[in-house]
């Protein structure tokens, strides 16, 4: 992996438990770790859905190996929000690719 292109600083959002509420429901938050990354856009679409326009993003991020990404956790790319639906290596602890989307109003 070259790092010359992780041209992005990116926030991965780790949950943690905090613990229990009166109901026994898990009660979770997210701990903001920043990284470099490299991002590239797989596809994007909009449709009309519930009398409003929805737009779909789909990107690959790029980033160093770590082994504490899981799909529970989210990533932040500016005012962005990405729910990650996979986390692939890439070589032996090369480094990783995040597949995630993005959901929102166009």
């Amino acid at each position: 992996m070259r790092t010359g292109r992780m041209d992005r600083l990116i926030t991965l959002q780790k949950r943690t438990t905090t613990g229990q509420n009166t109901y026994g429901e898990e009660q979770y938050t997210y701990v903001d770790v920043p990284v470099w990354a490299e991002r590239r856009e797989l596809r994007g679409n909009e449709r009309f859905a519930a009398m409003q326009v929805v737009s779909t993003t789909a990107s690959t991020y790029r980033l160093h190996y770590r082994e504490d990404i899981t799909v529970k956790d989210r990533l932040k790319d500016g005012a962005d929000t990405y729910d990650i639906h996979a986390v692939l290596p890439i070589g032996r602890r090369e480094g990783l690719e995040l597949l995630v989307s993005h959901t929102g109003g166009a």
